[in-house]
């Protein structure tokens, strides 16, 4: 296929659908990725898609994303998918033993799995989210370290770009991250390079990573990415997930639990 009709079917691409990645698309024209790469830059310089890491998206995706995080506040993201991210939360929860030492982001998913750990004993949690450390005080069986930052109140937690060397003398067992995108090819990401460069520092100092996500974070694009699928060790999330989407993460050796938003209590 000549350049310029590839260049057109991306474009199509990335406008019918918001977002495409360089395996696929090398895959689709038989091609290199170092092609496709080329590719995506020159129409990134023509201004007709983004560049993320691992693809490209439509510069309105980037912008409409932007655009609702700042338009909704904490309290409505907590009713989004609220079934959902319970199920994931209880079924995360047990994971976690009495007397773990375990890290916990900021996050609406995260604050479900606080409250579905309260009966929990002599847990150690590091955690920058604010709804996080509220919820394992109602227990009285956790003690609780709340790491510096500024606080961003859309996500009610402490944000920063930690300073090299900030957790070298924080280790523990596993880390549970809700994160705003993921895709098997682009890897977890977030919105903002300062979130994504705190929750890199969480994955280092974690033995295990496990990512907890609603169904509807496949769909979402950030475009800062934390690390790629290899780094996390399981995803859990709900039953919405799609089969192939399901197999491509079990291909890169990331367990998926599958939480039933009908069971969660």
């Amino acid at each position: 296929m000549l350049k310029a009709a590839r260049h057109k079917e991306i474009v199509a691409l990335v406008q019918g659908g918001g977002v495409v990645e360089v395996n696929a698309l090398a895959q689709r024209f038989q091609t290199s990725p170092i092609t496709i790469r080329r590719d995506l830059i020159e129409l990134q310089e023509r201004g007709l898609l983004e560049r993320t890491r691992g693809g490209a998206v439509s510069g309105e995706v980037i912008a409409e994303g932007w655009a609702r995080y700042e338009s909704i506040s904490y309290a409505e993201r907590e009713r989004e998918q609220f079934r959902e991210k319970r199920a994931i939360a209880e079924l995360a929860a047990q994971l976690v033993s009495d007397g773990d030492c375990i890290l916990v982001n900021g996050g609406t998913t995260s604050r479900h799995l606080a409250e579905a750990l309260r009966g929990h004993q002599n847990l150690h949690v590091v955690t920058n989210g604010l709804t996080v450390a509220m919820e394992f005080a109602r227990s009285q069986n956790a003690a609780v370290y709340l790491l510096p930052g500024m606080v961003d109140f859309k996500k009610m937690a402490s944000v920063s770009r930690p300073a090299p060397g900030t957790f070298d003398d924080i280790s523990v067992r596993a880390a549970f991250l809700g994160v705003h995108g993921i895709s098997p090819a682009g890897g977890i990401g977030m919105l903002s390079p300062e979130e994504a460069a705190m929750n890199r520092a969480f994955i280092d100092a974690a033995q295990t990573v496990n990512v907890l996500v609603d169904s509807s974070k496949f769909n979402s694009q950030a475009i800062f990415r934390i690390c790629e699928m290899h780094r996390v060790t399981r995803v859990v999330t709900d039953t919405g997930i799609t089969p192939a989407v399901r197999q491509a993460l079990e291909s890169q050796g990331v367990e998926v639990l599958l939480a039933s938003p009908e069971e969660a209590a």
